[in-house]
């Protein structure tokens, strides 16, 4: 059996969840299922590299990413390849299964209480790879949080978690995901409140952060440390007045990369309408131009920055790498291919920060510290997401020493996007051009954050022939409503409506009892006046249930809990409720 309630019989696990856990303080099985998630987030993500880039290493025989060194044929010949399979396999899918990525992941989240169908993540998958192992200037990373999410969704419905379960599991998936393909911690952690959930989520905070360790120390394990940046000498930084004036150069530049991104982007979505194979026809088209001319836009560009930070890279201009770079990625994922923009405008900023730094003088400004500045701005200009970007480079470089500037720039990129460009994260325009809202009312989200219990009434359940004892026992009761099945129907009525139909045996005998075998009993069906109840497996919010009454303008409804107990929840009660908390 697949259910963990059947699986864990020892540690009694459903029952637990159904008893304690739809409170606010159980953070103990949320912690345990956060580092479930963790560590298959850590596993899924060391598969995933292992497909990207070890196909690609045996075909290079050097570095995953050095695709100008293959020869111009085996360049162009991988991006018209990827770029057709990726054709032929979006045409034959069913139009549900071309949905992926982070604006997807949202969309699930807002409108359908997180519930990701593991198919698209299949899809997002392997697409994804095929894309990356073709050269497309693409990145792994928004790929990998569409399959975190979908772990974390996979398990909370598995777990029949409640809808802040479900959110906090899903928050897990991304922060895991991001984790183990950054190997940062802390950043995966602010990627999932910052990028998905638009705001800081404290209550989600402690399983959160168990799976970003987890899936960090399972990354570690299995591919081994990231060295992403190789920077070998950094010399200590001294806050002049020419790094800040150079720090403000650099806004500019960051800010008009981020506009030509996002902006291009918005173009593109216009052509959404064009069948896929012309869409994607018209991206290997662009990247074989590039493969020819300036193969060092190919791909995530890591390698690029890398050999810049180390003064390797030999390229004839260094702005005209940036610039194609920009529009070869935004055009890329504009026409629909199935990739991640993160890894991409992290290299747009560190080439950016590299070729600012430059313009000055070398003794004044480190060309390493401005690499990390700008792709820390670069990516908190496109994505809004501040504090994920300060702090990735941080853990990636393993050094502090930049925060200040960085912290300048960061801000300054981030507010010029928004007061003269008036652009939002890039998921958030990109769900605005699809009519779909990036966040949820405060209303929606305190009812997603309350589960039934606090408006729900137990319930005496009773066979449709019931022995008259048990009848005259309800007078002990203190529970108000009375449940019966009659065939295949669930029959509601009060309780002291019952009492009060026993009391009429003083008059004599009545048409509603049954005698059998010297047992009187009370046909509860011939008794009383009863009215149907609908029954519905027990819903995962206040909002589920709240739904539920406004579409079928029903007063009550009964709720089948696990145990094969029952409760009762009505749109009096749960009106009352609401009202009572919105005074508070």
């Amino acid at each position: 059996m697949t259910k963990w309630g059947c699986d864990l019989k020892g540690f009694k696990f459903k029952e637990r969840w159904s008893n304690n856990a739809k409170s606010y303080d159980d953070l103990l099985i949320l912690a345990v299922l956060g580092t479930v998630c963790g560590l298959f987030s850590g596993l899924l993500m060391a598969f995933f590299y292992a497909v990207i880039y070890v196909p690609v290493r045996y075909i290079m025989a050097s570095d995953f990413d050095a695709f100008e060194s293959l020869p111009v044929e085996w360049r162009v010949g991988l991006s018209v390849f990827s770029c057709a399979v990726l054709a032929i396999v979006f045409l034959l899918l069913p139009s549900r299964l071309h949905k992926v990525g982070v604006p997807y992941v949202v969309e699930r989240l807002n409108y359908h209480h997180g519930n990701l169908p593991i198919g698209n993540a299949v899809v997002q998958f392997f697409s994804a790879a095929i894309g990356l192992a073709g050269g497309l200037s693409i990145g792994k990373e928004g790929p990998a949080v569409h399959i975190g999410a979908t772990l974390g969704s996979y398990l909370a419905e598995k777990a029949k978690l409640p809808q802040y379960g479900v959110e906090t599991l899903l928050a897990c998936g991304v922060a895991g995901a991001i984790s183990a393909i950054f190997q940062t911690p802390l950043a995966g952690v602010l990627f999932a409140f910052e990028v998905i959930f638009f705001e800081y989520r404290q209550r989600y905070v402690l399983p959160v952060l168990l799976s970003s360790v987890i899936a960090t120390l399972v990354s570690h394990n299995i591919i081994g440390p990231l060295h992403i940046f190789s920077i070998d000498a950094i010399t200590s930084l001294s806050l002049s007045l020419d790094l800040f004036f150079a720090c403000f150069v650099l806004v500019v530049f960051i800010v008009f990369l981020s506009a030509v991104f996002l902006q291009t982007q918005k173009n593109l979505w216009r052509l959404s309408s064009l069948p896929v194979w012309l869409r994607f026809a018209l991206v290997a088209l662009a990247t074989s131009l590039a493969a020819v001319y300036l193969p060092e836009t190919l791909g995530s560009g890591y390698l690029s920055l890398s050999r810049l930070l180390t003064g390797e890279l030999v390229v004839y201009s260094l702005l005209l790498l940036i610039f194609v770079k920009t529009v070869l990625t935004a055009l890329t994922i504009g026409l629909g291919i199935p990739g991640g923009m993160i890894g991409p405008t992290f290299i747009i900023g560190g080439l950016t920060g590299g070729y600012v730094a430059l313009m000055f003088d070398s003794t004044v400004i480190d060309i390493a510290w401005f690499a990390l500045i700008g792709m820390a701005a670069m990516m908190a200009a496109c994505f809004q997401a501040p504090l994920t970007a300060l702090v990735a480079i941080i853990e990636m470089t393993h050094s502090s020493q930049v925060i200040v500037p960085a912290l300048f720039v960061i801000v300054l990129a981030c507010l010029f996007m928004r007061v003269f460009f008036h652009q939002e994260s890039v998921f958030v325009e990109r769900l605005r051009f699809m009519g779909v809202s990036s966040n949820i009312s405060a209303f929606q989200r305190y009812l997603r954050h309350h589960t039934i219990k606090p408006v729900a009434e137990e319930v005496v359940l009773l066979p449709m022939i019931v022995p008259i004892e048990r009848v005259k026992d309800l007078a002990s009761s203190m529970v108000d409503y009375v449940v019966f099945k009659n065939e295949d129907e669930w029959r509601l009525v009060r309780r002291i409506a019952v009492l009060d139909v026993v009391q009429t045996l003083d008059m004599g005998p009545q048409k509603w009892l049954v005698v059998s075998n010297d047992k009187v009993s009370m046909s509860l069906d011939k008794a009383l006046i009863s009215s149907d109840i609908t029954v519905i497996e027990e819903p995962s919010s206040l909002e589920t249930v709240l739904s539920w009454f406004q579409k079928t303008g029903q007063s009550d409804v009964l709720v089948s809990l696990p145990g094969s107990s029952f409760c009762l929840v009505s749109r009096h009660r749960l009106d009352q409720f609401l009202l009572e908390n919105d005074e508070e």
